[in-house]
């Protein structure tokens, strides 16, 4: 499991990743943390997260430690060639589904995203995000995806179908 820490107003900002970085530490998770190198060290993340609005490409030239990632998120192929030159290890492709967050944003689809997997899994791991829910999931299994991404699921209240859903994808390989 992995939390990406996105504080674009830096309201309470250092304060928050402190907490942040404690829960994941306590829960094994994997913390990411947005557009902010010092950060990344200063709480010992374990990589930075480029989103798909920041283009610069500096963030390579970093010395990484071993455990330190780049991942970034990306919404076309073009976006997807600068996160791979930006050296994200990782991309999380969106939306695949229509979301209720984004309802005008175009949705990539099962077959396009699927396309994508198979293209460009070699250079890096996709990650599905978007619209992801109890029904479209199954489709997601076809591709060739190394993982999925779930951020408006998480924020409805959770009924006992919802539940099985999560237990579904924890006892998955979709979760690395």
């Amino acid at each position: 499991m992995s939390l990406i820490y996105r504080n674009y107003l830096k309201k309470n900002y250092i304060e928050n990743a402190i907490t942040i970085s404690n829960f994941t530490k306590k829960y094994k998770f994997k913390l990411f943390i947005a557009n902010d190198w010092k950060l990344v060290k200063k709480i010992n993340a374990n990589g930075i997260y480029i989103p798909s609005f920041n283009k610069q490409f500096f963030f390579k030239n970093y010395n990484l430690i071993k455990q330190e990632q780049i991942i970034g998120s990306a919404h076309s192929i073009p976006e997807i060639q600068t996160k791979i030159r930006q050296g994200c290890s990782t991309i999380l492709l969106s939306p695949i589904f229509k979301t209720s967050s984004h309802p005008d944003k175009q949705n990539l689809g099962i077959v396009k995203f699927s396309n994508f997997c198979q293209n460009i899994s070699k250079q890096t791991k996709l990650i599905a995000l978007g619209g992801i829910d109890e029904t479209n999931i199954k489709k997601l299994f076809l591709s060739n995806i190394s993982g999925i991404a779930l951020k408006s699921f998480l924020n409805k209240p959770q009924t006992s179908k919802s539940l099985s859903f999560l237990n579904l994808i924890a006892g998955t390989n979709l979760i690395r």
